[in-house]
């Protein structure tokens, strides 16, 4: 008999509709039209918890999932990073196997939210000059552990997205320390009357240069296709993106 899928918040109190679905750190986050609600929304399209059907489609287009369970899940999840500072905030994290191994599989919502203020080397440059001005910091630290973890030369990172870079790494971390053989980081995007051309546009051309440089490609990123694995931190791990 197949376990059903569960949903909660990090507390482990159950989620058995979107309206109790955690919110996140800042309260504006959470309104209709916006990425947060918009995910929670995504799960109880039905009368009871289901996966979106975009989501599943992406997930299946990797042979080694065609045949994956969904077993539990945790919105606004955290894994801690290297170095002190704040951990990677995953927007869904979900547990799942299939016949063969167990999978990691790490969400990031945006509806026109944009990945982060700064690249690589502007949040580096950031933190050496709040060094240089007496505050303690370790994100030099950080970054340079972080850019450890993943393929590519360190130089190619300077212009990617630096949430990119701690959502790849913090997908990787979690599925180790899940003991799972795959980890899946998926970017779900939602288009709504809320949302912008011009800033999807925008998330888009970050996207694509982030799967360039770690996928090495330089074609465009095909919607609801999972790409790779590549490993990241000695994990394999497929990364995609899904749109409603």
């Amino acid at each position: 008999m197949t376990t059903p899928l569960t949903l909660s918040r990090p507390d482990g109190t159950p989620i058995t509709n979107w309206e109790m679905w955690t919110r996140p750190k800042k309260d504006y986050q959470w309104e209709p039209e916006r990425s947060a609600m918009e995910l929670a929304k995504a799960w109880f399209r039905q009368s009871e918890i289901s996966p979106p059907e975009e989501l599943i489609q992406l997930l299946h287009s990797s042979r080694r999932l065609t045949d994956l369970h969904l077993l539990r899940g945790i919105p606004e999840y955290v894994t801690s990073l290297p170095e002190r500072g704040e951990g990677r905030n995953h927007d869904l994290w979900l547990l799942g196997r299939t016949n063969q191994e167990q999978i990691t599989i790490c969400i990031e919502a945006k509806a026109d939210e944009p990945f982060g203020n700064e690249t690589v080397a502007e949040y580096r440059l950031l933190a050496n000059k709040r060094r240089e001005s007496g505050e303690s910091t370790r994100v030099p630290e950080r970054i340079t552990q972080l850019l450890s973890l993943v393929p590519a030369g360190n130089n190619r990172w300077d212009n990617v997205r630096y949430q990119l870079l701690t959502a790849i790494c913090g997908t990787a971390i979690q599925a180790w320390r899940d003991g799972s053989a795959l980890a899946v980081f998926v970017v779900h995007e939602f288009h709504t009357r809320k949302t912008t051309t011009d800033n999807i546009r925008a998330n888009t051309k970050d996207f694509n240069a982030f799967m360039a440089v770690i996928i090495g490609s330089h074609e465009p990123v095909i919607t609801g296709t999972l790409y790779g694995p590549v490993i990241v931190g000695g994990v394999d791990c497929l990364i995609g993106k899904a749109v409603s």
